[in-house]
């Protein structure tokens, strides 16, 4: 027996020496585990702010829901709060907790409670809650595109966000606490710790007023014009600073549950097209650089008709003997394909890919394309007459935006960039971005030419839409044909406008594109309107000379009307008063008299707006309310739908009163 316990305790000693001495360490971290706990800080992302430091982005925190199934207790009310702040219904919440296969289903992610404090008093077993950053937009969807994404663990997906995600997204910290018996966490004495690091902040190139006007009359112009879709882009010439980058449809960053990933890529670095007639200004630069024209010599439109053996060549505007300078106003096909066969092939495609095409800009941006472009050895005999006015190569609306700022910076071409500056979580520059010089395309003088060329295109040729009294504004019209199935669509067109002004000091480069438009497909009468109105909307923005401004401002004045009366007209009679005021009668049959007009008389709209009515058929037994009519249009009215009617007062009526078949109205 003394042998059976001294052999039992050397096993215990033995055993406490290897728990307490040899694998002392490891239990000790096992014990440290079970009353200590180290929760995360987490790092808040950085900021956005435009080129005048108005803040565009910043980060909240945030709310997320969810319910553990198997406990919760009140599902109707709390699926009713949520709907009520979030903005779906609430049966998509029931659905959620009762399908759930596990004892955990996320509810709502990111949900500001501070505009619904009731959240936050909910008393449930089985509601979870977990705080979280969220992205806070200042101007809503206003350049949503370009900043771009987050993910759920707040992570660039798109756009700037994932661009310089490694720089806004910061360093996350963490802090030890101690575990009670409970489970419960609180703070032990001198805790370890590490801070998070916020985050670095980005100032913008863009004017995010600029780009909101962008928006705004962009998505006016898609749906005047018909189009499918439409990119506004605007540059700084001289530094290559993007002033605005928009394109609709488009999404609201806040409900990214909502968003396609249509409404969010970048259309003007992702999509490219075939340019059409804004790509002469290119070959225009190249003849004249090559010294093999000259803006007064004499060419051929061949009366607007060229047969070349398999193609025929048609000119919208059909030009015979005149002048290049004419033939470039007029957008002359034929005039700037044969003239093409002036120049080498390789010198040909040297100055189209100086000029930015067929290779990346190298914009900080992810995604963007390279765009088509042939090299010489794989010409044809018709390439280069193709490609001269814009086909049988592609582009990105940057690609030829940035084309038209080199011209409009005397033939120098930049680089172009959204990031001004890099900014620490304090908001002190840390480092400034510096305008980067590409290369020299053209020279002065030939982009001087040009530019002058250009203007001529707005004054008196197929830009005229685009031209504002007084300012002089250079810009070129495109209207391109689509490929759909292998060949060129008789429907499908994208219609464009760039140009850039004041053109004798460009301070701003503008392009204006539109995916298949239907009710014009003329990049005349549909890019070139948006593109004038962005103008005279944003002119205080650009600090112009007062003068300038004045003259805009008289242009915009100018290109608005006051609303006429056309109540108690017939649909002819209506439709010649508002023709002659430069507005359109929406398409409505001629079966009466006009009751109802929206916009409503006396409101300043602008011209070629449509002006929408309402009619009351001749033979219509309803009563006819025609206060505010001037007398003789009310009893027009009236007796047109068979009632006698009694007159008190002259002017305008402000009350009718009915005596079965009879109506008094009193005017004054």
């Amino acid at each position: 027996m003394i042998a059976a316990f001294a052999f039992a305790f050397s096993l215990v000693v033995g055993r406490v020496f290897w728990v307490q001495v040899m694998e002392g360490a490891r239990y000790r971290e096992i014990a440290r585990k079970q009353y200590e706990s180290k929760v995360a800080l987490r790092a808040e992302r950085g900021r956005f702010f435009d080129r005048h430091m108005r803040e565009i982005a910043s980060t909240v925190s945030t709310t997320s829901f969810a319910a553990d199934p198997k406990l919760i207790e009140h599902p109707d009310l709390i699926a009713q709060l949520l709907a009520t702040a979030v903005g779906d219904r609430a049966d998509e919440y029931l659905q959620r907790i009762r399908q759930a296969s596990g004892r955990f289903v996320w509810l709502a992610r990111g949900v500001n409670t501070v505009m619904y404090p009731i959240l936050d008093t909910i008393s449930d077993k089985g509601l979870i809650r977990v705080r979280e950053p969220k992205r806070s937009f200042s101007y809503g969807p206003g350049a949503a595109q370009v900043i771009g994404t987050v993910d759920t663990d707040n992570k660039g997906v798109t756009g700037l966000e994932l661009q310089f995600d490694s720089l806004l997204k910061g360093e996350g910290g963490f802090v030890v606490m101690q575990r009670d018996g409970r489970g419960q966490l609180r703070a032990g004495v001198n805790p370890e710790r590490k801070s998070a690091r916020n985050g670095n902040s980005l100032q913008l190139t863009i004017d995010i007023e600029l780009q909101r006007v962008a928006e705004q009359e962009l998505r006016r112009g898609i749906d005047e014009s018909g189009a499918a879709s439409g990119i506004v882009v605007a540059v700084e010439p001289a530094t290559g600073e993007i002033l605005a980058m928009a394109s609709v449809p488009t999404f609201n960053p806040s409900r990214l549950d909502k968003a396609s990933p249509d409404a969010i890529r970048i259309r003007a670095i992702t999509d490219q097209y075939e340019p059409g007639s804004t790509m002469k200004t290119i070959t225009a630069a190249a003849l004249l650089e090559e010294r093999k024209i000259a803006p007064n010599d004499r060419v051929d439109g061949f009366g607007g008709v060229l047969q070349m053996q398999e193609h025929t060549i048609r000119d919208d505007h059909p030009l015979n003997a005149t002048t290049f300078q004419i033939a470039f106003e007029q957008s002359s096909n034929i005039v700037f394909g044969t003239l093409s066969k002036r120049i080498d092939d390789r010198r040909f495609y040297k100055y189209v890919r100086d000029f930015g095409f067929g290779i990346p800009l190298g914009i900080d941006l992810p995604g963007e394309v390279r765009g088509r472009l042939k090299r010489p050895n794989e010409f044809d005999s018709y390439s280069k007459f193709f490609m001269s006015y814009g086909y049988e190569l592609s582009a990105t609306a940057l690609q030829m935006l940035n084309a038209y700022a080199a011209i409009a910076n005397n033939g120098i071409m930049m680089q172009p960039h959204l990031v001004k500056g890099f900014l620490s979580p304090n908001g002190d520059m840390l480092e400034e971005v510096k305008p980067q010089v590409i290369r020299r395309v053209v020279s002065k003088e030939t982009a001087e030419i040009v530019r002058d060329m250009l203007v001529s295109v707005v004054e008196r040729g197929t830009g005229q839409n685009a031209r504002i009294t007084g300012v002089r504004i250079a810009g070129k019209t495109g209207t391109a044909q689509q490929i759909e199935n292998g060949s060129y669509s008789k429907k499908a067109y994208t219609a464009s406008f760039v140009g850039f002004y004041p053109a004798d000091n460009p301070r701003v480069a503008m392009i204006v594109m539109l995916d298949r438009p239907t009710v014009s497909i003329y990049g005349g009468s549909t890019a070139a309107p948006i593109f004038k109105k962005i103008v005279q909307k944003t002119m205080t923005m650009l600090q112009l000379e007062a003068s300038v401004q004045s003259m805009i401002a008289a242009s915009a004045a100018a290109d608005t009307v006051v609303v006429p009366d056309i109540r108690g007209l017939r649909t002819p009679t209506a439709d010649t008063v508002l023709r002659r005021l430069g507005l359109q009668l929406r398409d409505t049959p001629d079966t009466g008299l006009i009751m109802r007009q929206i916009p409503f008389p006396g409101t300043r709209i602008a011209r070629g707006t449509e002006v929408g009515v309402e009619l009351t058929a001749q033979s219509s037994r309803t009563r006819p309310d025609v206060t505010g009519f001037t007398l003789r249009r009310a009893v027009t009215v009236l007796h047109s739908s068979g009632y006698e009617v009694r007159v008190s007062g002259s002017g305008r009526v402000v009350r009718q009163e009915w005596d079965g078949p009879v109506c008094t109205l009193v005017a004054q």
